[in-house]
């Protein structure tokens, strides 16, 4: 199919060796978030050191020994490293610019600074030194923007050594796959790889960019002899099938690592991922809801304490509110009602009732009463709504009994509304998104004000709008959000 160009090609002795280079791009991403993540606890702990030195010069109050803080630097340590990754501090496209990466930072400390210090509040640590913390905050924001500089200003010199000591990939494919290939690379420089050359399966001509094709697939021998390459990267399906085993074993023959390259449909709201199922299968995935399990925990973590919580108020105000919901009803104080929760899984919600006991055989008749478009029902007068009723709705401690949905994992303290059965044989395909997550009791909706809002596309968007952007940081806005706007209703 043609000839090797000795032009394109360097003799071996050209090329260093790759060392610890020899990581692959996704090895060399968990490398990079590693080095990150022990860069931060680094700072962390010499800020923490430091703050401890200069809070011992103002004199103000006794200090204890430092040993006896080592408590708080755990905790600090492990909520920043948390929140760090949730928001994409660990990852080397973040640090493409510094700007961005300093905003992202900061954002990061803010929100560290007030798990910190609202768990320094729920411990009762009186004995730790509130000038120590605001000191320790204060340095560490500053050392951390010193760090985030650093690093990008350590890619930026990688960048510019791109082209000495990287993995050499032959690719099997397309020029323009190849190209586009070596742009890709070129954007992550600390991964280290370059595209060498292609090998085209057809009829080829030299072409005049960056990468130079060396020869058909016929020729992959030659070609794999005649110059240094680290790995090959099968990247054109129909090739892989016609001459995917034999180029394999040239690899395996010469110890060159294998590559296939796989296209999935790009989508605006999906992310994609890569899972090693064993025996050479994996499951190439596009995920549209958080998926990281390290983040989920934590979410999960904090339904679990909040839930608790909560029904220790839910039992207090059981004792007080039993009889009067009771008087006001005619029916059970707890009401219970079948709602649909994650990907179309049905649950008990459980809620203090708010209406007379025959509030469900009366909806039918007030249906053209209905303040709300689409499938959603909801009315603001609703004459079913008992006295009592009505001031619990006002109060919002109609909700508590939805914190054993909670702990029993039907529901989270942050998430979408959940729907009832009749409502979801209404929705559309797009509407069922709002599904995909679970129903929590507080979101977006919520904090916006679901009296205000009489359109359910309005409902959808907040819904998914919550999904596309979630994290630890959106959760604890939300519920800071919703303590502030219980509190104001509390108080009329």
């Amino acid at each position: 199919m043609g000839s090797i160009d000795a032009s394109d090609v360097l003799p071996a002795s050209a090329y260093g060796r790759s060392g610890i280079w020899r990581l692959g791009p996704r090895r060399q991403e968990v490398v990079f978030s590693r080095l990150v993540a022990g860069a931060d606890a680094l700072v962390l702990a010499a800020s923490f050191g430091l703050a401890y030195l200069v809070r011992g010069l103002f004199g103000y109050g006794a200090l204890l020994p430092f040993h006896m803080y080592l408590w708080v630097l755990a905790i600090v340590v492990l909520i920043w490293l948390v929140l760090g990754r949730a928001m994409g501090l660990t990852a080397s496209h973040t640090y493409g610019r510094v700007a961005p990466a300093v905003t992202a930072t900061l954002k990061a400390h803010a929100a560290a600074s007030l798990v910190l210090l609202s768990a320094l509040y729920l411990l009762k640590a009186t004995d730790v030194s509130r000038l120590l913390i605001q000191t320790f905050l204060a340095i560490s924001a500053t050392a951390f923007v010193i760090e985030r500089a650093a690093i990008h200003v350590a890619i930026v010199r990688l960048a510019e050594r791109w082209d000495t000591g990287t993995r050499r990939w032959l690719v099997v494919g397309e020029p323009a796959t190849a190209e586009g290939l070596h742009r890709l690379l070129k954007r992550h420089p600390h991964w280290r790889a370059s595209v060498a050359g292609v090998a085209t399966d057809g009829p080829f001509a030299r072409t005049e960019g960056a990468v130079p094709v060396l020869g058909g697939v016929n020729d992959i021998d030659a070609i794999l002899d005649a110059a240094v390459f680290d790995e090959v990267v099968m990247a054109d399906r129909i090739t892989a099938h016609q001459h995917g085993p034999r180029i394999l074993s040239a690899c395996v023959e010469r110890g060159l690592t294998y590559h296939t390259l796989v296209r999935m449909p790009a989508h605006g709201s999906g992310r994609h991922h890569a899972e090693a199922l064993g025996d050479g299968v994996y499951l190439i995935s596009v995920e549209t809801t958080p998926q990281d399990p390290v983040t989920l925990s934590v979410k999960r973590a904090m339904d679990l304490l909040g839930g608790c919580v909560g029904l220790v108020l839910c039992a207090v105000a059981f004792v007080a509110l039993a009889v009067p919901i009771r008087l006001a009803s005619g029916g059970a104080v707890i009401f219970q009602q079948t709602r649909v929760g994650r990907n179309g899984r049905r649950f008990t919600l459980y809620k203090f009732r708010t209406m007379r006991s025959s509030a469900e055989r009366e909806q039918a008749g007030l249906l053209a009463a209905n303040e709300m478009s689409g499938p959603l029902f909801k009315l603001r007068n609703d004459p079913r709504v008992t006295s009592v009723g009505r001031w619990l709705l006002r109060t919002y401690l109609d909700e508590l009994p939805q914190f054993w949905n909670v702990l029993k994992g039907d529901m989270s303290l942050v998430g979408t509304r959940p729907p009832t059965p009749e409502e979801v044989s209404r929705y559309s395909p797009s509407e069922r998104r709002r599904l995909s997550v679970r129903p929590g009791i507080t979101g977006l909706w919520q904090i916006q004000g679901n009296g205000s809002v009489t359109d359910f596309d309005t409902v959808v968007r907040l819904d998914c709008d919550y999904i596309d952007r979630w994290s630890l940081l959106l959760d604890l806005k939300i519920l800071l959000q919703t303590c502030a706007t219980v509190a104001r209703r509390a108080g009329h």
